[in-house]
């Protein structure tokens, strides 16, 4: 399933005293089975882009067409645009109000019109995927944790099977395994066909989880491109305020002090291997 934005404005209080431009001019395709990272330093439009993904948001002008067919156009089911593309936003809060855990993954489903067994296997298949324990079905959402909250939001979208997951921020505030734990999950996610769109401020993320990165600023997207391509747009990034993955920093200081390495690293993974590579040719004595 393809989904492909053409020209896409938007300004909130249009025709007003305090009208914004929050997204000028944008165009991109999103192809079936891309992991994109969205990013862009804060105020540059990706929330507000992400919400006319599926509809959320109306364009002030272009359009966005999923499977070739632009959303808005008469006749089109906005119902089932937002089953195919999932939104999790980046406060699940916003997102959770049932009584229990439970009729919030079920929600969904049930909007859906499934059946009362279909809505068990949904939920209960959801629930293993993002690993929640069973045992919190019964218990209120506002009872979590924040990141058990956000296992709770993505279930609730995974429930309705999309072809396209939406990520907001979904790591955000979690500390170190709760972050690795939901990612990895997202990852899994992908890696079973899934489309995923992640926005993060977490440049070691999306380096190291993307296959490809959009670059919004000012309302306005100014790069597209794989993440050793982007991030090696050293001038670009630092002129948004953006930092590359911190190893990609090291790097390039250790080439400044004469070490062999590549600027172009982006996981510490990566970064291990060529200090090993460059231990190996020039000896320890650079250290």
């Amino acid at each position: 399933m393809s989904i492909e934005v053409k020209n896409l404005s938007h300004i909130y209080m249009q025709g007003t005293l305090t009208e914004a431009f929050a997204l000028t001019d944008v165009s991109f395709t999103v192809e079936d089975g891309e992991f994109i990272g969205l990013i862009g330093p804060t105020g540059s439009g990706k929330s507000t882009l992400i919400q006319h993904l599926n509809g959320l948001l109306k364009p002030t002008s272009g359009t966005v067409l999923v499977d070739g067919v632009d959303i808005w156009s008469k006749g089109v089911s906005l119902k089932e645009i937002r089953r195919k593309i999932g939104l999790v936003f980046q406060y699940p809060e916003q997102q959770v109000f049932e009584e229990t855990v439970f009729d919030d993954i079920a929600f969904g489903p049930r909007n859906l019109g499934y059946s009362p067994e279909e809505v068990e296997r949904s939920v209960e298949a959801a629930r293993q995927v993002v690993g929640l324990d069973k045992e919190l079905l019964s218990r209120s959402p506002f009872d979590l944790s924040g990141g058990q909250l956000r296992r709770v939001a993505v279930a609730g979208i995974l429930a309705m099977n999309p072809e396209v997951l939406v990520l907001d921020e979904p790591a955000a505030g979690l500390d170190p395994k709760g972050r690795k734990e939901i990612l990895d999950n997202i990852k899994k996610l992908h890696e079973s066909g899934i489309t995923v769109i992640l926005v993060s401020h977490n440049m070691e993320d999306v380096a190291y989880f993307c296959q490809r990165i959009l670059v919004l600023y000012d309302g306005t997207l100014i790069a597209d491109g794989a993440p050793r391509e982007v991030f090696t747009k050293e001038k670009l990034i630092d002129s948004i305020g953006l930092k590359p993955p911190e190893v990609t920093i090291v790097m390039r200081k250790l080439r400044q002090r004469g070490w062999s390495v590549r600027e172009d690293v982006l996981t510490v993974e990566e970064g291990f291997e060529e200090i090993l590579r460059c231990l190996g040719t020039k000896g320890v004595a650079l250290i």
